[in-house]
């Protein structure tokens, strides 16, 4: 179970990062050549292939936010790994969400010092294996970081209520499950983008 959601945590994160590089690109006012000469530059800013976004664009506008989730690939696990490793896995991707910068060694060593795992246990080269993976790198989340700033300055509407801008992000975890049980949760804003007013902001458990 919870190897199910630590794979729907990434491909929604991974779904986020793929819609900011090819948010500009969904401008319906852009003529052919100006959106193949955009996708050019966005490729080359972010160091990934022409022939990507554009899979990404196709892959939005026929299954929209859906379809730029990558596919889970059921994979063996190594049984030298920590019977908790979906845990220390989906606690180590919170802790590279909240301070990116954070090193491979300081995770680890935080994890430790939290009692989530024995000291010596959980391996660098193994943990950032898995965080490559679920699609938290060191390279990916500079290109990341660089693609969200280079794509808000570029893509705006010229008016206001021409478009409302979607956004999802995870929040604490609250004890409203049955019988108590913790349970995620996570805050859908809709923003307009000439603006950047906020329409509507709330938290849901799903």
């Amino acid at each position: 179970m919870m190897q199910t959601n630590t794979n729907t945590s990434w491909q929604e994160e991974q779904a986020l990062n793929r819609y900011q590089l090819i948010a500009p690109l969904l401008d319906e006012s852009l003529d052919t050549a100006k959106r193949i000469q955009l996708r050019e530059d966005i490729a080359e800013k972010n160091d990934v292939s022409s022939r990507s976004l554009y899979r990404c664009e196709s892959a939005y506008r026929k299954g929209g936010f859906t379809g730029l989730k990558p596919r889970i690939h059921e994979q063996r696990r190594s049984q030298k790994l920590p019977e908790n490793f979906d845990v220390l896995l989906e606690q180590a991707i919170q802790l590279k969400r909240e301070v990116p910068k954070r090193s491979i060694n300081q995770i680890i060593y935080i994890l430790e010092l939290e009692g989530r795992v024995a000291p010596g246990i959980l391996k660098r080269s193994t943990l950032e294996r898995y965080l490559y993976k679920a699609g938290f790198g060191v390279r990916q989340m500079q290109m990341y970081h660089d693609s969200r700033q280079s794509s808000s300055k570029r893509f705006c509407k010229p008016h206001r209520m021409m478009l409302l801008q979607g956004d999802i992000k995870y929040g604490m975890k609250l004890p409203i499950g049955k019988n108590g049980a913790m349970v995620r949760t996570y805050l859908s804003s809709a923003i307009d983008d000439h603006s950047r007013y906020v329409i509507q902001s709330q938290f849901y458990d799903n």
